[in-house]
């Protein structure tokens, strides 16, 4: 006996109890199935008014059926129905992943019907991803409604907070399946190709978009810092300023970071997609290409055309702005931001340079060439192992405050700064020396080493106290 799977869109009775119900089969045809007679034979009538209150409660719950027939006459006679699950009703549809940031909402509503039925009222959403706007569309009259209502809560969510999203798309129609919050392929890294961007604000713009709130940061690159000695070290390169245009919603806390830098002249570090390098299609944990255009009939009437130009608005005031304030430069969409001190740090100096090479392979004359060893082979001063005198040199930038330099080292050593030398004074367990100086600015920091081997560790440690 044939069976087949869908969702109800009408009932119909008719003279001598004739039921007929209409059924939108999961293969994307129409049918129509019969229930006989419902006065007919009193001993089935019972079974007849089951099959059309299961037929009714599942178009009620816009929940698919199964249903068995047999052909009578040219009509289909329904012999079991049965409700059942969505997952069960067909395949999963190939989608593609797009992650962003929404830029623009619209409900859009067609009080039409249609040979089969009536049309389905949708909501366009236009995503920034890497740079590009993007439109997809959102069926508001899917089966599950309450599922379609949540997606489109989610979405307006996002647009306001300034929260990225990813969306499972059907690359055919561009039609929006799954709504995830954040960066779903994985926390914030979710869009593939990320860069960290070191740098200071130099303006805040508004994108002329009442839509999306989105603004233009201007951002004058600095150069990247290392980690190390407990601070940071900016490597003495050749370094070339450049001029770089992020994107953030208003009311994102990223944006409230770069207003503070912008305000308090601080140093920003902004987690941001590249959208010079796209993601390569089927690279797992990146974002896939946008999908392509639909080819299928669009919507006609009023609401196609104010889909189509909500899109066109959206993507030609992103484009103006982006344009008038960056000078024709692609925008980078931030994933999240980092607001630092004015010299990167407010409680470590920031190390220009540092030299420990006499620490590290011992004085450059070789003091002790030539002294025999018991195979007669000459061994210099790090074979043999011997004191010697040895210096750490660093050349640091201060931020106002007085600062504290913690060693814990073996060897007697005293500490210079700037030419004038400092007080060690000795911590209460005994082995850690401590001196203190007040600085602001560029110092010189020389750590003199009187009795230093190799085999030792240099332990230094430098952090703000007030």
């Amino acid at each position: 006996m044939p069976a087949i799977r869908g969702f109800v869109e009408s009932l119909e009775i008719g003279r001598a109890g004739l039921v007929v119900a209409f059924i939108l089969q999961d293969d994307g045809s129409r049918g129509s199935y019969q229930i006989a007679d419902l006065d007919a034979d009193p001993e089935r009538f019972n079974e007849r008014l089951s099959k059309l209150g299961i037929l009714r409660d599942a178009m009620d719950a816009c929940e698919p059926v199964e249903i068995e027939f047999v052909s009578e006459h040219g009509a289909n006679q329904i012999e079991r129905v049965r409700r059942i699950t969505r997952d069960s009703l067909s395949p999963p549809l190939e989608a593609v992943r797009v992650t962003g940031m929404v830029m623009g909402v619209a409900v859009l509503a067609q009080n039409r019907t249609g040979p089969t039925g009536e049309a389905a009222d949708t909501a366009s959403v236009v995503i920034l991803n890497g740079g590009s706007p993007q439109s997809y569309r959102l069926d508001m009259q899917i089966p599950e409604r309450k599922v379609a209502e949540a997606q489109l809560d989610m979405l307006r969510a996002a647009q306001v907070s300034g929260e990225s999203v990813t969306l499972d798309v059907v690359a055919k129609d561009r039609r929006i399946i799954a709504v995830y919050s954040g960066d779903f392929a994985g926390g914030t890294a979710g869009g593939g190709n990320l860069a960290e961007i070191d740098g200071f604000v130099e303006s805040i713009a508004h994108s002329q978009l009442a839509e999306s709130n989105l603004m233009l940061i201007e951002l004058v690159t600095a150069p990247p810092f290392d980690a190390g000695m407990g601070g940071n070290i900016v490597k003495l390169l050749p370094f070339t300023p450049t001029d770089i245009t992020l994107a953030v919603v208003r009311g994102a806390p990223e944006y409230a970071l770069f207003e503070a830098a912008l305000r308090d002249k601080l140093r920003v570090r902004a987690l941001t997609v590249d959208p010079r390098k796209p993601d390569e299609p089927g690279d797992p944990g990146k974002t896939p290409p946008p999908a392509e255009p639909s080819k299928a009939p669009r919507a006609s009437g009023v609401a196609a055309e104010g889909e189509a130009a909500m899109a066109t608005k959206i993507r030609k005031a992103a484009s103006a702005r982006a344009r008038l304030m960056s000078g024709d430069k692609e925008i980078h969409l931030v994933r999240g931001a980092q607001m630092l001190h004015a010299l990167a740090s407010a409680s470590r100096p920031v190390w220009i340079q540092v030299q420990r090479r006499s620490l590290d392979v011992g004085p450059d004359e070789a003091c002790t060439e030539g002294l025999p060893s018991n195979d007669l082979t000459p061994r210099g001063l790090r074979d043999l192992g011997l004191p010697y005198k040895a210096e750490w040199v660093g050349w640091g930038c201060f931020n106002h405050g007085v600062y504290r330099f913690q060693f814990t080292l073996k060897t007697p050593f005293e500490i210079i700064i700037d030419d004038v030398p400092r007080c060690v004074h000795i911590g209460e367990d005994g082995k850690s020396r401590f001196a203190h100086a007040c600085l602001d600015g560029e110092h010189e920091v020389r750590i003199v080493l009187h009795e230093w081997t190799c085999k030792q560790d240099f332990v230094i440690d430098v952090y703000r106290i007030r």
